[in-house]
């Protein structure tokens, strides 16, 4: 049986709804194998209309457009013989089905779904959205933590009470280190799904890397249960595990190469000072660990630098050479934790031009 496709100005009169998941796909016909009697102009004019329709209720806008038909059996449709067609894509990022008829597509499961859709109280973000407010307000809760502490010293004899507060501004700036860590981890993952799990239609490009792969310990074990068919469980699971081998490797490289990863396969050029500003307390922070806290050659050379220029106790500059013990005042830490929230603002500002995926999330919800 064949068809004209509707018109133009019909688009805005479907119901729209979303499902997840459907996952098999192959029942789908093409609009034009539907719709023969239409012309390919007729055609594309509805579907221009109907990606606009479906753009405005929260589709992303990758996938391709297919038909379901429903048989009248399911008692939709208004003939016994007829049933009705649904205009059907899905989204790559998260396997969102978008459905669009003109009947009011009332099943059970559906109204589940669809009641207080997220659309209707959250607001689309980049992808990185989570990884950059985390960082943001863990860096902030760091500070808060030590100006209270700080304040809550007793008065003590001025040896030990600077003593206290070098070990309070030390332990501070290892969590702030390890926070950026911790970020640089989430947003790499996000990449790695957005690539070889969600389709990668932002083209991001993965720097090579080094990792070793156990296939093995992709598929679940002999009676373990699967919520996706048995055609596609083979391939999702090697798809997971591919995902955590690659991502456990990246972890353990070193932070040169890990920012460079990173930022290479989104197209992010990092503000010069704010790389100058985490590099050296990168490197600063490995001279506490592993060098008894005293400024090394190596670290002078890596940075690129003769000497190493923090912020003292009132604001004015020290230069810390080679050999010179670290110390950490309440003023450069807040530089740092500046620039920090700086990248965590401009890396999450590129990334939502530069990947066309989103994620949704409540409006000032509270990330942790």
């Amino acid at each position: 049986m064949s068809m004209r496709v509707p018109s133009p100005k019909d688009a805005k009169t479907l119901n729209i709804k979303q499902y997840q998941f459907l996952d098999d796909l192959t029942f789908i016909r093409t609009p034009k194998d539907v719709f023969e009697e239409s012309s390919k102009a007729e055609l594309d004019e509805f579907l221009a209309a109907l990606r606009h329709e479906l753009t405005e209720a929260g589709w992303e806008g990758d996938g391709k457009i297919g038909v379901i038909w429903l048989p009248p059996f399911v008692d939709i449709g208004t003939e016994d013989t007829w049933g009705t067609y649904v205009w059907h894509v899905k989204q790559s990022n998260n396997g969102m089905s978008w459905l669009a008829a003109d009947t009011s597509l009332d099943f059970r499961r559906l109204r589940e779904q669809n009641e207080g859709w997220f659309r209707e109280d959250c607001v689309p973000t980049g992808i990185m959205f989570t990884a950059c407010t985390i960082l943001q307000r863990r860096v902030l809760a760091q500070l808060t933590a030590l100006s209270r502490r700080l304040k809550a010293l007793p008065s003590r004899p001025k040896e030990i009470m600077t003593e206290i507060r070098d070990q309070l501004a030390n332990t501070a700036q290892g969590q702030l280190v390890s926070e950026l860590n911790y970020f640089l981890d989430d947003c790499y993952l996000q990449v790695l799904q957005e690539v070889l799990d969600y389709g990668n239609t932002s083209k991001l490009k993965l720097s090579k890397f080094k990792t070793s792969l156990n296939p093995t310990t992709y598929i679940p074990d002999e009676g373990e249960s699967i919520s996706r068919g048995d055609a596609e469980s083979g391939q999702w699971f090697t798809t997971k595990g591919l995902i955590t081998d690659i991502w456990n490797s990246y972890k353990f490289e070193p932070f040169k190469q890990k920012t460079e990863m990173l930022f290479k396969a989104c197209e992010y050029s990092i503000p010069s000072e704010t790389q100058r500003m985490i590099t050296k307390h990168v490197l600063l922070r490995n001279c506490i660990q592993h060098h008894e806290g005293g400024v090394t050659a190596d670290a002078l050379r890596v940075a690129g630098v003769h000497d190493f220029t923090l912020l003292g106790s009132r604001g004015s500059k020290v230069k810390l050479g080679s050999g010179a013990k670290i110390s950490f005042s309440v003023h450069e830490l807040f530089a740092f934790a500046k620039d920090l929230d700086k990248l965590a603002t401009t890396f999450d500002s590129h990334t939502r031009q530069r990947i066309r995926a989103k994620h949704w999330v409540k409006p000032n919800s509270t990330v942790t």
